[in-house]
């Protein structure tokens, strides 16, 4: 009987305690029981060497995978968090920021035991403004360092296993993170910000990257786009009608299946639905490179090669518009057009890059006016794509595929630079 009083004695005093050291953690509080939890958390090192317009740069960063109880320098904190930082940056002399995005090495994937390639790449972001981060240009593939528009020379990158203690040291001591967490957050709605309890930045963090893949159409490609193309369709045009464009991405989805390929603007092959992966695996190479995580097996190579990117953006970035809320309703008011997508080509110099940003999204009577606005659609800011939507909200208000004449398809893209539960 003493026996039995003294264990459920025990199981009382154990739940007491796990009940404050819960609280601790939800309050954001340091426990004096911080060994009664495990930490399941892994943590790695990445280095990164490169130039930006030819000014030395290290980047030395401690990453952290499923990690309780983070304390900021700002003051906030939570309980658990994803990959942190997702992406972490620095200001540069001219007032820019260059962002890296960490690659998912949270299974304990490093440089040394090959989980991570020795020529690994990863997705570095150029910022215009390092006070807001608000717009960048999105490094997708080694395309964009071999452009004469390229300020970054990148050198060598490398994952390291490290521990939580050299994970805390960092938070601590380390650089301060050009990214707030407000900034990060402020994409996210009223509710989930006030769920981690931080106020809306605006504009908010560039952390979607917008691209079009461009392809070179076969002869059996080809076939299938003179069945759409209108007779007066101008240079870029694309398909209007819904179901049109989806009977075409059938088509030309079964003639690639056939073909078991697909091939770049400048002709190089890739094996069919290659070219894409998101930022967690790293970027891409034109000629492969072995995606982090994704070893070599026996049952042949897990290299993948880039397709060709070009950047994409539309007049409702939020960097575009004005900061205080009163003047941005003001050019509202004045508005007359959108330009619902825009993409860069320029003659293939623009090939491998993204533009990342936040996109505008205007409520109520003022987004009922803006959505009525004639939109465009047009390539290198000048070209208008024929057979674009003529609005901007009302759900069928971008192109997702554009034709370049009958000889050339880009497919929009997107790269997500934020992760799951990820944090800066």
């Amino acid at each position: 009987m003493r026996t039995a009083v003294a264990a459920v004695g025990g199981f009382i005093l154990l739940a007491l305690a796990w009940v404050a050291e819960t609280a601790n953690h939800v309050t954001g509080q340091l426990s004096s029981t911080k060994d009664a939890y495990i930490d399941r958390g892994t943590y790695f090192r990445l280095k990164v060497d490169f130039a930006y317009k030819g000014e030395q740069q290290h980047y030395d960063i401690v990453v952290g995978c499923n990690v309780l109880n983070i304390h900021y320098k700002d003051s906030s904190s939570t309980y658990e968090a994803g990959l942190t930082p997702t992406v972490w940056g620095q200001r540069m002399s001219d007032n820019k920021a260059v962002v890296v995005r960490a690659p998912d090495a949270c299974r304990g994937d490093t440089t040394e035991n090959g989980g991570v390639p020795a020529d690994f790449l990863p997705v570095m972001v150029v910022y215009d403004n390092a006070n807001t981060v608000a717009f960048g240009t999105g490094y997708m593939t080694d395309d964009a360092y071999r452009s004469p528009k390229s300020v970054l020379r990148f050198d060598k990158a490398t994952v390291e296993r490290a521990t939580r203690a050299e994970f805390d040291a960092f938070r601590a001591n380390g650089p301060q993170n050009i990214i707030t967490r407000s900034q990060y957050h402020s994409a996210q709605n009223d509710y989930q910000l006030g769920l981690l309890g931080l106020a809306r930045t605006y504009p908010a963090f560039g952390r979607s990257c917008s691209a079009f893949s461009r392809w070179k159409l076969t002869g059996p490609e080809r076939e299938i786009v003179r069945k759409y193309r209108p007779a007066n369709a101008a240079r870029y045009w694309t398909i209007s009608d819904p179901a049109a464009g989806a009977a075409y991405a059938n088509e030309i989805r079964e003639a690639r299946k056939k073909a078991k390929k697909q091939t770049r603007d400048d002709g190089l092959t890739l094996g069919l639905n290659g070219g894409f992966w998101q930022p967690d695996f790293g970027a891409l190479r034109r000629d492969g490179v072995q995606l982090v995580g994704l070893k070599a097996s026996s049952k042949g190579s897990s290299t993948t090669r880039a397709a060709a990117f070009y950047p994409a953006d539309t007049s409702m970035r939020q960097d575009k518009w004005p900061v205080e809320r009163t003047a941005r309703i003001a050019a509202y008011e004045v508005l007359q057009s959108v330009n619902t997508t825009n993409i860069d080509i320029d003659g293939g110099l623009n090939r491998g890059f993204a533009y990342c940003y936040s996109g505008e999204a205007p409520r109520g009577a003022l987004r009922d006016k803006v959505w009525a606005l004639p939109a465009t659609t047009t390539v290198d800011g000048q070209e208008s794509v024929a057979g674009a939507p003529e609005h901007w909200g009302f759900g069928f208000d971008r192109a997702n595929f554009v034709f370049d004449s009958d000889e050339y398809v880009l497919e929009r893209v997107l790269f997500n630079l934020e992760s799951t539960r990820g944090d800066p």
